[in-house]
Formats: structure tokens, sequence, C-alpha cells
């Protein structure tokens, strides 16, 4: 007796279905396969095709065969389909949990940029479901809604792109859906904060507040951020212990941040960013203006009994005879600026001063420096830069100046055949 055929399956509407295929009581469709890890798994659609319609109150998705597509290419190209089912949160968390060198400062700041801005906003998305789009609207939020600078938003950035590509190298997800999110937000005003002050600014400034009554005490700390380089928890940090005045040069080998530390905010040390000190040699000028300094505050550093984890005696000291809290010094340098501008609209031709941060003065430095033709290599020595390119980026748009400053004091080419 010959075989009987397999009776082929249909659908409620006589539609074939192909093996593994199914379509269950309530109407919806079963795709059943075996996973990576050879564990039996079964995904639904209330669809068979795309061009089915999606019953009235069931929740849209992709037809069945399109996931079958989806899983048939996961599975031949090796990708770890479970896992890429987590959520945003468990992969941002996995991330971190990889990174044990990851200095405790940038680690606190990344667990607080993510409990309070990142969870609640992908809560319930799943990492595979993320695309390019998704992210490039989320930094739209932070811009728009939120009113984060680009510097800020770049922050979160350094913290999902990585957590992302790490998914991309585990095969739980073929394209890093953050890469080229940046792009917008790396041109125009946005990045305003990362120019540096003019010489005529810097001028201004610190002759201002040195004339000051009520700003004047900030002179010294400002003179020593743009005489530096340091950054602005470098500065605070700053023992009188690290200042070679025979030498002419500061010891960099720390930093005192105030923030969340076991569970309080407090003072406490750490190495400086790039976990290496070094020595930063300083000019006369600011030699001058620190044993000046010295002279009018060491007496009351010294007997002050503030201390950081083993470090006192601090060049920068407050009324409180401690060291200055970072967010402290960003709101005087915002006050300098509004009352150096609003006594300066009562001259004839006011010189107004921009907005700056502790950072612009940084930039400021490096900028001097690469104005002056300082070897490239040594500047990054001197601003503790981890990665020469970031040292580049200041010294090639001073070359660009000085380009134009040279073609602008030549005659030109064309002067003597072009009719105007």
């Amino acid at each position: 007796m010959s075989k009987q055929p397999k009776q082929q399956k249909r659908d409620g509407k006589g539609r074939i279905l192909r093996e593994n295929e199914d379509q269950l009581k309530d109407g919806r469709y079963r795709y059943r396969y075996i996973d990576s890890s050879n564990v039996r798994r079964a995904v639904y659609s209330w669809k068979l095709v795309p061009t089915d319609k999606t019953p009235k109150g069931k929740r849209d998705d992709i037809s069945l065969r399109e996931k079958e597509k989806e899983i048939r290419q996961d599975l031949d190209d090796g990708i770890r389909i479970v896992e890429a089912t987590m959520s945003v949160g468990a992969l941002i968390t996995r991330y971190l949990d990889s990174k044990p060198k990851l200095a405790y400062r940038t680690k606190t700041n990344y667990i607080h940029m993510f409990q309070k801005n990142i969870e609640p906003y992908f809560r319930g998305r799943i990492v595979k479901d993320i695309r390019k789009s998704d992210i490039l609207r989320y930094y739209a939020y932070l811009y728009k809604e939120r009113k984060f600078s680009a510097t800020t938003i770049q922050l979160y950035q350094n913290l999902i792109f990585p957590a992302f590509q790490m998914a991309v190298d585990d095969d739980i997800i073929r394209k890093n859906p953050c890469k080229g999110c940046m792009k917008d937000y790396a041109q125009g005003s946005m990045t305003s904060n990362r120019i540096p002050l003019t010489r005529g600014e810097q001028e201004e400034l610190l002759q201002w507040v040195k004339s000051d009554k009520c700003y004047n005490t900030y002179y010294s700390i400002l003179a020593f951020l743009l005489g530096t380089g340091c950054r602005i928890s470098e500065a605070v940090g700053m023992t009188w212990d690290d200042i070679d005045f025979q030498n002419k040069q500061i010891s960099v080998n720390h930093q005192i941040i105030y923030g969340k530390k076991n569970g309080k905010h407090q003072f406490y040390a750490s190495t400086p960013k790039n976990g290496t000190s070094r020595i930063v040699p300083i000019k006369d000028d600011l030699l001058l203006i620190l044993k000046r300094h010295k002279a009018e505050t060491y007496l009351l550093s010294r007997t002050s009994e503030f201390e950081v984890e083993g470090y006192r005696n601090f060049v920068f000291i407050n009324s409180g005879l401690k060291t200055h809290m970072q967010n402290t010094l960003v709101r005087a340098f915002h006050g300098i600026v509004e009352r150096h501008n609003e006594l300066a609209f009562e001259e004839d031709n006011p010189v107004l001063l921009p907005d700056f941060s502790p950072h612009t003065l940084r930039h400021t430095y490096c900028t001097r420096m690469a104005e002056n033709g300082i070897d490239v290599k040594v500047l990054q020595d001197i601003m503790g830069h981890k990665n020469i390119s970031v040292t580049m980026q200041v010294y090639n748009h001073c070359d660009t100046e000085r380009l134009h400053e040279a073609i602008n004091k030549i005659p030109s080419a064309l002067e003597q055949c072009v009719c105007i």
C-alpha cells in the first residue's frame, strides 16, 4: 500500500502554512524554531504576511513571515537572538560592570546620568529594536526639552555608544545605532564654550578682576588657570607643597573633587583625570602672582584644620578656610562676566567679556601655547591629554588662523591684473 502524503496545514483563510508555522485558536500565527543555544523558541504575530490587517483592538506588529526572515538571517549570521531582547538599561549596566578601571568620578557620573535621564527614557525598550532614529530623537529631546549643551550630550554619547558597540562585538546586534548621531551637535553656537578667550579678552578679564573690590579674591586662581592650563579640580586641589618656586614649576599629582561618595556629598581626592602626574613649568609673571598670594594667605592655609584624605595647606581657599567647590567657582565666573559687562555698557566703547567656564580658561592656555609654536608633543604632556588628537585639534585651528594672518599681511597675487 502506498504511503499517504502528509496533509498540508492551512490557516483560517485557506492559505498553506510553512513548516513550523501554525495558527492558534485565538487567530494568532506562531513560528517555532531552535535558537543558537539549542533552546526551542517561538514568535507570534496577528498577521501572516505584511499585507494582512491587524485585527481591531490588537497591537500592530510586523508579520510572522517577516519575523521568520529576521530569525533565519540572525541564525545564519550567528546573532545571539535571545540576548538581543535584553533592555537598554541592562545593556548599559552590563557595559559599566565591564569597566573596572573606570575612574570613580567618571563611573559615578555615568550612573547618575543613567538613572536620571537614560533609564526612564528607554524603559521597556529592548536592544534589538533601537534604531539610529531613536538615538537621534533622544539627543534632540536632551537638547530641546532638557536644555542640555552639546558638550553634555556628548557625555551621553560617550556612555551609550560603547555600550551598543559592545553589543555589536558580542554578536547581539549587527549595527551600532549611535554611529554618527553627534554630527548635528558639533558646529555653530553649540560649541561656543570651546572657543578660547582672545588675548584682549584675557587681558581685560585679569585687569578688571584685579581692580574690582568684590571679585578680586578670584584674581589669583584665574591667573593660575590661565597660566597653567590646569583642570579646575587640579587647581582647587593644589597645595603649597606642589609649587616649586625655585625651579619654576608645579606638580599636578592629584585632584580634589566635591561630589557624592559612599552615599554622601563630600570632598575627596583622586589621581589626575588620565591617571598620571605631570610637571607644568610656570612663567615669571605667574610666579610673582603666586608669591604675592602666598604672602597674603599662607598663614591662614597653614592654620586651617581642613584636610581631604591627607591633603591640606591648599593654595586657593575660601572664607571658610576650605578649598573651593567647583560649582561655586563656576557661578562666581558667571557673576564676573555679568557684572563686568553691566558696567562696561556705561562706557562709550565697551569691551565685553564672553561667558566662560573653567574649561574655557584651560582651552585658552592651550591655544596661547599653540599660537606661540610650542612643540605639540610637549604641549600634550603639559595639558595631560591622553590622546594627542585632542591637542592637535587646537594646534591645527591655530595654524589656520596664522595662515590667514600671514596672507592678510601681503599684497594680493592678483592686484596687478584684476579690475574692480
